[in-house]
């Protein structure tokens, strides 16, 4: 509801609960761990002179979820007017966004350990 996540998510969510109930988990917690690499990937590429605009486009489509893919549409149209300080704020926000998505998936994961598994909780009733 707050816009970090598309129905995708949902989808996934959806797809978990009826083959492994960790499955959002392992995908998101792989996520986290590869985006900060994928986000000081594009801060190396920004540094560079020239710029790799293909290196750059890789990067943006790599890191990925709503709000953080907003911010990646605006570095990207950036990219193509070829304005590299346009691509360094949005590479700020992006940064923001990508670590407010974590804070909220740590909530949430925090509350799905909390919660257990749902066969249980809906069997202890």
């Amino acid at each position: 509801m707050q816009g970090y996540l598309n129905n995708q998510y949902t989808q996934l969510e959806a797809l978990a609960k009826d083959t492994n109930p960790n499955f959002i988990i392992e995908i998101i917690t792989l996520y986290f761990r590869d985006s900060p690499n994928v986000i000081a990937s594009l801060e190396h590429e920004l540094e560079r002179d020239p710029i790799e605009v293909p290196m750059i486009t890789k990067c943006i489509l790599r890191i990925g979820a709503s709000k953080v893919f907003e911010e990646l549409k605006k570095a990207n149209t950036s990219l193509k007017a070829g304005n590299i300080e346009g691509i360094k704020v949005a590479l700020g926000d992006i940064k923001k966004e990508h670590s407010e998505l974590r804070a909220k998936f740590e909530t949430y994961f925090q509350l799905m350990r909390q919660a257990g598994p749902t066969d249980v909780a809906v069997n202890s009733s």
